[in-house]
């Protein structure tokens, strides 16, 4: 008797199959964890600001705590954003700053 050595075409179907099941599920996960950084809530508050300044066309200032620590940040009518270099990140584009990490 003749013995095959491999995998058949049916279990090569199954294990991707599989694996694209698992990675679909991954992907939806990912998408729909909610963002944990307190960053992200800042980029948020300044850029209603800066939108608010625009609609309002006066200059508008906030302060918002990250870790305990206040920061301001200043929406100018014509769509600047003055802030404290603490920030950290693009407050246009909500991205970090890699030039300051």
């Amino acid at each position: 008797m003749r013995t095959r050595v491999g995998v058949t075409l049916i279990e090569l179907m199954v294990v991707l199959v599989l694996l694209s099941v698992i990675a679909s599920v991954v992907t939806l996960a990912m998408r729909a964890a909610p963002s944990a950084r307190p960053e992200d809530e800042a980029v948020k508050r300044v850029l209603t600001a800066r939108d608010r300044a625009l609609r309002s066309g006066r200059p508008l200032t906030i302060t918002i705590a990250i870790a305990g620590v206040e920061h301001s940040a200043t929406a100018l009518p014509d769509g600047r954003v003055v802030a404290d270099s603490a920030f950290h990140f693009d407050l246009l584009s909500g991205r970090p700053d890699d030039a300051t990490r």
